[in-house]
């Protein structure tokens, strides 16, 4: 079916100007409009509401609208050629980005297109984009996110025939990544038209999309037949209770004040934030604008069956469209230059905001696009803020002209779904990963109910470092813990394994990060540092020996040989001499005894009173001298050997335990070249002093937090050789999670 041309002959026949001014001197303007949707109805009354209002008698203004039926840009082009045909000067496009391209990109097309088609993609240089923009969109959305520090969100929208809406997709994607933030997963629809069941469709694409771990929803694009059964269905399945954040874009927000009725708001919409173009409505030319074009609007589609007749922010945007034209085309007269030449440096503060086209593929500058921040609330919305694009968020609009902040907490209280105020953590809850029982006592330990069999409570050194990192990196993200029997045939890498498998979200324990691991899974930066460490046995000294050890054999053979000699030789002068001591005079014994009296006594006191030969004297002052010295060595050496000597290991590693299932048994077998036969298995702690007193092994390879555990509650074992440098523990989660940055900086934080 062909287009139904309307031509809409703004200029006054009968006027005084057409008389004095020619015709051809008139500004004609060509649309080509879909006006299939309710956005497309209002652009063309506001256009034909524009053209009324610039077209004067000294600047005189035609306007040629064609109306689409279909999206064919081949038809679209014929139709803007007919148009050219009958005088058109510029042509206004609102249909699709394919159908704005083949418009613009026509080998004959020499007159300048301009685009009311949201795009992030400029292409020819007649091709003047005048829509809002879309690159700021993206920047919108991204900023929203990143002031609540959501790590993931999920895109849904609808795309057209040719995936023009993907190429948008794709740069909120590169946004969302420079605030570190994932796109979890996309949901794109086709075009409602050529959907045959949508309700089903839409169920089916949601509930993929409720699998993924995100709960923020970002409505990029979608028509106000999938908006509806979209948010019909996102409430049967759940998707809409506390916890969920809605974000829209000014598609669906704008249908809150065209389409959509206060019952299905209240029903079905509760919390959804819209993001709409920014408009000042409170100027003079908007009101009389307003008033016009309900006027305009309630006249021609009254009777189609539309009830509401406020102009939306597109209508806005078309309006100013037409000045803009109209201004480059005065100048253009003035300049005596084409129209194309002026259009990019007309700008102005127009119904929608600061006008500036953009031409070809020069990027828009800041300041230039606004958003008004909305929540719905009740059977209507609320206003919550405001967004410049280089700027940032703003809570009242008396301060667009000022510098922009990006801290959320100065907007307006935000309802959310659920009916709460509590700000969403952005994730559903998160299943995290811990082993039942650690084999070492301390670190995690799961504990269930002796009646009920259920799960009571998680403890351990490990969870206290993740409820501390939880509380410091979102008090508002949730999460329980599923519990896995580590056993021989499931060890801690096959814990790890169910991160990448998507069993769990983050795996919390004991876990030492490894490279065999980190295939599968990130890990954060280690909360204990770790390492290798072979403990053996040590065995005690023989006490009894160890007072004659201080010296060698030879030294004691030479101090008792002097001993003798000076016994021996107090003896017989002191037996010989008329002085000495009555005992030496008396039975052989008595002097014997008396003998060893003087010279045990000598190191305690002073016997030269006793002494009656000079000679014993000199004999005694030597032997004085030798103890004195000998005896400083003998303490010096003693001490030395108690506290350095006082075990003596037993070095015997052909035969090694380690905790069975960690990655030591990996490690000894492949790294330091341990036959399997040579390896035993040890299940839990208080079986290795067990297996060290049966034989059963003669050395264990501990990871080195739980040495400082194993020493401190067994005596007689020692770390012998070098240690092993390992990774630590650390917390796994999936590869490429934008939260795994933000576990690193908190656990830095905490230890």
């Amino acid at each position: 079916m062909g287009p139904n041309r309307s031509p809409f002959l703004l200029c006054l026949l009968l006027s005084i100007a057409l008389v004095v001014r020619s015709p051809a001197l008139a500004l004609s303007i060509g649309a080509v409009l879909d006006t299939n949707a309710r956005i497309g109805k209002e652009q063309k009354i506001a256009l034909e509401v524009a053209a009324r209002r610039f077209n004067t008698s000294s600047e005189p203004l035609l306007l040629n609208i064609d109306e689409l039926k279909s999206t064919d840009p081949l038809q679209a082009r014929y139709d803007a050629q007919l148009l050219i045909q009958q005088g058109a000067e510029v042509i206004i496009s609102t249909g699709t980005w394919p159908q704005v391209l083949a418009i613009s990109g026509d080998k004959g097309m020499k007159l300048p297109t301009v685009s009311l088609t949201p795009s992030t993609i400029l292409t020819t240089p007649l091709l003047i984009q005048m829509s809002y923009s879309d690159n700021a969109l993206v920047k919108c959305f991204a900023s929203f996110v990143a002031s609540y520090k959501w790590r993931r969100v999920k895109v849904l929208y609808e795309d057209d025939e040719f995936g023009t809406v993907s190429g948008t997709a794709l740069q909120l994607a590169c946004e969302l990544q420079k605030v570190g933030t994932q796109l979890d997963y996309s949901a794109v629809f086709p075009p409602v038209d050529s959907i045959s069941d949508l309700k089903g469709t839409v169920r089916s694409e949601l509930s993929r999309t409720r699998e993924h771990l995100s709960t923020v929803y970002i409505v990029l694009r979608s028509s106000a037949n999938l908006t509806v059964t979209l948010f019909q269905e996102a409430i049967a399945l759940g998707m809409m209770e506390q916890g969920s954040s809605w974000l829209c874009g000014p598609d669906v927000a704008t249908l809150l004040d065209s389409t959509f009725n206060s019952s299905f708001i209240l029903k079905y919409m509760q919390g959804v934030i819209g993001f709409q173009p920014y408009v000042n409505e409170s100027t003079n030319e908007y009101v009389t604008f307003y008033s016009d074009f309900q006027q305009a609007f309630k006249s021609e589609y009254e009777k189609w069956g539309e009830i509401v007749f406020n102009p939306g922010v597109y209508a806005a945007r078309a309006y100013d469209a037409v000045q803009a034209i109209t201004l480059a085309a005065n100048k253009a007269n003035m300049n005596n230059n084409s129209l194309v030449d002026n259009l990019p440096s007309i700008n102005f503060v127009g119904l929608s905001g600061y006008f500036k086209p953009i031409i070809g593929n020069v990027e828009e500058e800041n300041g230039y696009s606004a958003f008004r921040i909305i929540n719905v609330v009740g059977k209507s919305y609320k206003e919550i803020g405001f967004w410049l694009d280089g700027f940032g968020f703003y809570n009242d609009e008396s301060q667009l002209n000022l510098p922009g902040s990006t801290f959320l907490q100065q907007l307006s209280v935000v309802f959310w779904p659920g009916g709460t105020q509590i700000s969403p953590g952005g994730l559903r809850k998160l299943r995290i990963g811990v082993p039942e029982k650690s084999t070492w006592d301390g670190f995690v330990k799961v504990e269930y109910d002796n009646r009920t069999g259920n799960m009571k409570s998680v403890n351990g050194f490990c969870i206290d470092v993740l409820t501390a990192v939880m509380n410091r990196l979102n008090s508002l993200i949730t999460y329980e813990f599923v519990p896995f029997a580590i056993t021989s045939n499931f060890s801690y890498s096959d814990l790890v394994n169910q991160v990448y498998l998507k069993k769990i979200d983050i795996a919390v324990g004991d876990i030492t990060a490894t490279s065999n691991r980190s295939e599968k899974a990130s890990f954060t930066e280690p909360f204990v540092s770790s390492g290798l460490a072979m403990i053996i046995p040590m065995k005690r000294d023989n006490m009894g020996l160890t007072l004659i050890q201080p010296f060698t054999p030879l030294l004691w053979v030479t101090i008792f040989t002097l001993l003798f000699y000076n016994f021996g030789a107090v003896w017989y002068l002191e037996r010989n001499h008329e002085k000495a001591d009555e005992e030496f005079h008396g039975p052989w014994y008595r002097q014997l005894g008396a003998t060893f009296w003087i010279i045990g006594n000598t190191i305690f006191q002073s016997y030269g009173d006793k002494v009656g030969n000079f000679y014993t004297k000199t004999v005694i002052i030597s032997w004085l001298l030798v103890v004195l010295i000998v005896s400083n060595c003998f303490t010096a050496n003693l001490s030395s050997i108690l506290v350095t000597e006082k075990l003596k290991p037993v070095v015997d590693k052909s035969i090694a335990g380690c905790d069975g299932a960690s990655f030591v048994v990996s490690y000894l077998e492949k790294v330091l070249n341990f036959k399997p036969e040579n390896i035993v298995p040890i299940k839990v702690q208080a079986e290795y002093p067990t297996a060290f007193e049966n034989k059963t092994i003669t050395a264990a390879y501990i990871e080195l937090p739980y040495v400082r555990v194993f020493l401190s509650q067994n005596d007689n074992y020692a770390v012998y050789g070098e240690t092993q440098t390992l990774g630590g523990f650390s917390f796994a989660l999936p590869k490429g999670d934008p939260m795994t940055a933000d576990f690193i900086e908190t656990n830095i934080g905490i230890t």
